[in-house]
């Protein structure tokens, strides 16, 4: 009895074994890339409930991350691995990027300038795993807040298979230095920068500058915007969004679309009301749209309506026709009530002889 309670036991335990190994080393593949990655959190991570590197730094001192990469199928992945930037997108969500040509002022040694990766490039295949280390190296000086990013591991394209646009998957693992644990979604300061007519993206568009300046994430904000003539106050433009979240250190476009309407010149104002669960913003701004500014954007915009040649003829043909109907109606109405007319008389003299007779 007691070697079958044993023999019992060590199967279950094998069992639970199998399956936590299995979960671990192969995470689910969602989207079928033939690999799967996992972040082996540090010593220096702030909090472990993170899914993501959330670590601690200290001024100066380099420490290593690892990433362990997984194969999920037998043939050949190649990947590349590197690191990016939190930026604010004009969707008002926080993107991440190497690009930082649209950098803001307040953005002093961005985390890619901080991440070295030792290899690159790797190539996993035939359901192996490897560890990918990536050095981590803080800033000399004492820094406020946090620097956001993340670490890519993408696939690299094979040329040869490739034809025509392809879509790129990859996974993103965040990356959160900080030199304490505080809370760090609680940014305070919100400006609005410049306002603007453009055109942008081919559409017709007002444009506002919104910053967060400081090197802690606004979250969960919402705006109202109102664009109104700046002698009379009448409102012209408006609108809402919600659940917008900035990049610490970043700036974005929020966009007033004009859709196939013309973009009027005029002195306007625009006024932007925004709060989140811990602040509220109250902001306004002045500009100017010009006649000559007003006729470009018109012009330019590929966002505009065009009414074809054929289109025009065949109106000019209709409004013609019609007019002439409408001219031959009016001339048979006017005949008709001159015969009625002659009709009547016609009747009342006939009328009156009878009488005398």
């Amino acid at each position: 009895m007691k070697k079958r309670i044993y023999g019992a036991l060590i199967v279950v335990s094998c069992v639970i074994v199998s399956l936590v190994s299995t979960r671990e080393v192969y995470a689910k593949d969602e989207n079928n890339l033939g690999y799967v990655v996992t972040p082996l959190q540090p010593n220096t991570q702030i909090d472990m409930e993170k899914s993501y590197f959330y670590i601690k730094t200290v001024p100066g001192e380099t420490q290593t991350l690892q990433v362990r990469v997984a194969s999920t199928k037998k043939e050949e992945v190649h990947l590349k691995i590197y690191g990016v930037n939190a930026m604010t997108s004009n969707s008002g969500t926080i993107n991440y990027t190497e690009d930082l040509t649209n950098k803001d002022d307040t953005l002093k040694e961005p985390l890619t300038s901080l991440v070295k990766v030792e290899t690159p490039e790797i190539t996993v295949g035939n359901f192996e795993e490897k560890t990918v280390n990536i050095q981590v190296t803080a800033p000399k000086e004492h820094y406020e807040g946090v620097k956001m990013g993340a670490i890519v591991v993408g696939l690299i394209p094979d040329k040869k298979k490739q034809k025509g646009m392809s879509t790129e998957y990859n996974y993103k693992i965040g990356l959160i230095t900080a030199e304490n644990g505080d809370e760090f979604t609680n940014g305070k300061t919100l400006k609005l920068n410049t306002v603007k007519a453009a055109i942008f993206h081919g559409k017709k568009m007002v444009l506002a500058s919104l910053q967060n300046p400081e090197p802690k994430v606004i979250d969960n904000l919402n705006i109202v915007v109102t664009m109104t003539e700046k002698e009379s106050g009448k409102a012209i433009k408006e609108k809402t969004v919600q659940n917008y979240k900035l990049a610490p250190n970043s700036h974005f476009n929020f966009e007033l679309d004009w859709g196939i309407n013309d973009l009027p010149s005029g002195t306007y104002t625009l006024k932007m009301d925004a709060k989140n669960y811990d602040e509220e913003w109250h902001l306004s701004k002045d500009f100017k749209i010009t006649n000559e500014e007003s006729k470009e954007i018109n012009a330019s915009s590929v966002f505009k309506i065009k009414t074809p040649t054929w289109l025009k003829v065949v109106s000019i043909v209709m409004a013609i026709t019609s007019l002439a109907l409408m001219g031959t109606l009016f001339y048979r109405r006017k005949k008709w009530e001159k015969a009625w007319k002659r009709l009547r008389i016609a009747k009342k003299k006939k009328k009156k002889n009878k009488n005398k007779k």
